[in-house]
């Protein structure tokens, strides 16, 4: 290997990119921090990586990729184990064939390859990558390591081998209930939920295995491998969250939903717990509600000039329905809150009907339903009705009952406010008249329909421009050279992921003459798509080319989130 890496500092020298005396210190410097030659020439600023990927490329014939749009799919990703990958600098991309590509750093370190072909039992394609980039992709699918988290692991590993976890006695669990400072494994659970929160994480999941617990983050939407704890911690880590969120620690054979709170950082984060029982034992997802961070300002949204105008034009509307459609988790919600606290004030009485309540907000009325004892969206809806609103907000239209109340409620001259679970805004039409809502029904009360997805921002700390690669500007219908694009390159701020935050990218139908007509004649969701284009609406593949375009997202993200325009 020392013969490989002279040759290295000997061909920087060739090219008089190094000086002799210069590569002389850095390989005294690097038997001082047992490095790499090369990083330790770059931290040196004797050169730049750039040139040292080059020289590597030609020395070796081995290609130089740009990873940081690479989408990696998780079965790649457990190919190879997390410590591995971080100590080696070594991130498995995809695979071809019957070979792993894998991204490195360092394709001089023979001895790592070898060890990964005969672990995997694969044969290894090699590609150099910048070592930020190599960070990046690490710390995206297996999480950063934190030393307290880890040491914590390692005392809880250490303890359990004096017990018996398959069968909890009394004592464990009563000293799980108490919450006693002592046991490592309610320090463990409390550190790892700060530390969700600190990386601004909206769910936990602790997925049990046939090996042990996985403990991922949802970070700005994308799930990321946290943590891994052993089988024999499994039954105690699972039921000190049990106990601490009020749910009943012995029943593991069906669903349950409990609560809890949290200080941090002066913040209180509310916290719901659900529980599923899997093959592997109980599943956990933990949703993280930080009420000072929802972002309840219409500008704060992510609405182009474009649809802002229409939005707030459809919010001056004395009476009809606004709706906000897309799946799971992609803001509807915040949307709404956004629109309301626009129009909100002393003079109109604003009334909520929601599942569940998450957010409270003042000068609105919000009501929060009760299945379990019959108090429906309808039933609310109905009182509601007898209530003197001027502006309702309905959480969900999932049914015809409630899509009827909403419509009458807008034909008897109020302002209705409500999300539907769609794909793009011309669905919606085809959504209410499959729950068989009559087409003039919805030509005479929808004002506007917003569809919405929500993608990651580009961390302002570490954005740096790039050149995207050629398929995925064809696949965009981009054309080349045209336009900056930026990513992030991987910072602290941002836990090395390149993104921070979300913004919501958007489509508005406005329902129009045009569109009436063709709701009238019982035309295809795609033919009232394309008149709604005709007329002027902007689709949410181009709302996020444009913002890719802004800097604000990058075109993985723009590609990841939404579908082709025809």
């Amino acid at each position: 290997m020392k013969n490989i890496k002279k040759r290295l500092g000997d061909m920087l020298v060739e090219k008089n990119i190094i000086t002799d005396e210069q590569l002389s210190e850095a390989l005294k410097q690097q038997k001082l921090r047992k490095q790499r030659l090369g990083k330790v020439l770059v931290d040196l600023n004797f050169v730049t990586e750039k040139a040292i990927l080059k020289i590597l490329s030609e020395q070796l014939g081995i290609p130089i990729m740009d990873i940081s749009t690479t989408i990696i799919e998780e079965d790649v990703a457990r190919l190879i184990d997390p410590d591995f990958a971080r100590d080696k600098l070594i991130v498995p991309l995809m695979i071809d064939g019957d070979k792993l590509i894998v991204g490195m750093a360092d394709p001089l370190d023979v001895f790592s390859i070898e060890k990964l072909e005969t672990t995997i039992k694969m044969p290894i394609e090699v590609v150099i990558c910048p070592e930020m980039q190599i960070t990046s992709a690490i710390t995206a699918l297996y999480g950063a390591i934190n030393p307290t988290v880890s040491a914590l692991v390692s005392e809880a590993e250490l303890q359990s081998e004096q017990e018996q976890l398959d069968k909890m006695d009394a004592e464990v669990i009563e000293l799980i209930g108490r919450g006693e400072e002592s046991d490592p494994v309610v320090k463990l659970v409390s550190e790892v939920i700060k530390e969700a929160a600190a990386k601004r994480a909206s769910d936990i999941h602790v997925e049990p295995t046939e090996k042990g617990l996985i403990i991922r983050f949802r970070i700005d939407g994308v799930l990321i491998h946290s943590l891994d704890i052993d089988l024999k911690l499994q039954n105690r880590f699972i039921a000190r969250i049990k106990v601490i969120a009020g749910m009943d620690i012995s029943e593991k054979r069906l669903p349950q939903d409990g609560r809890m709170q949290i200080k941090f950082e002066k913040t209180v984060i509310d916290i719901r717990v659900s529980s599923l029982p899997i093959v592997w034992g109980e599943k956990i997802v933990m949703r993280l509600l930080d009420r000072s961070s929802v972002q309840i300002g219409i500008d704060t949204i992510g609405f182009s000039p474009e649809n802002l105008e229409y939005f707030k034009k459809a919010l001056k509307s004395p009476n009809g329905i606004i709706l906000v459609t897309g799946p799971t988790g992609s803001g509807k919600t915040s949307t709404l809150y956004a629109g309301l606290n626009l129009i909100k004030s002393p003079e109109i009485n604003i009334v909520t009907v929601e599942n569940p309540v998450e957010y409270r907000l003042s000068l609105i009325n919000q009501v929060q339903i009760r299945p379990e004892i019959e108090y429906s969206f309808a039933t609310a809806l109905r009182a509601i009705l007898r209530q003197d609103p001027d502006v309702i907000m309905v959480g969900e239209i999932r049914d015809i009952e409630t899509a009827q109340i909403a419509i009458e409620s807008a034909l008897t001259g109020h302002l209705v406010l409500s999300t539907l679970h769609t794909n793009d805004a011309a669905s919606t039409i085809t959504r209410f008249l499959e729950m068989g809502v009559q087409p003039f029904l919805l030509t005479s009360t929808i004002i506007a329909i917003v569809a919405q997805r929500l993608v990651r921002k580009i961390c302002p700390h570490c954005k740096t421009e790039y050149k995207p690669d050629e398929d995925l500007l064809k696949t965009l219908k981009v054309p080349q050279n045209k336009y900056k694009f930026y990513v992030g390159a991987g910072c602290q701020s941002c836990f090395n992921t390149g993104y921070r935050g979300r913004t919501a990218i958007q489509e508005i139908l406005v329902i129009s003459d045009e569109i009436r007509h063709k709701i009238f004649e019982g035309r295809s969701t795609e033919e009232i798509r394309m008149a709604a284009k005709m007329t002027g609406m902007k689709t949410m593949r181009f709302d996020g080319l444009a913002k890719a375009i802004m800097g604000h997202t990058t075109l993985a993200e723009v590609l990841r989130m939404t579908k082709a325009d025809d």
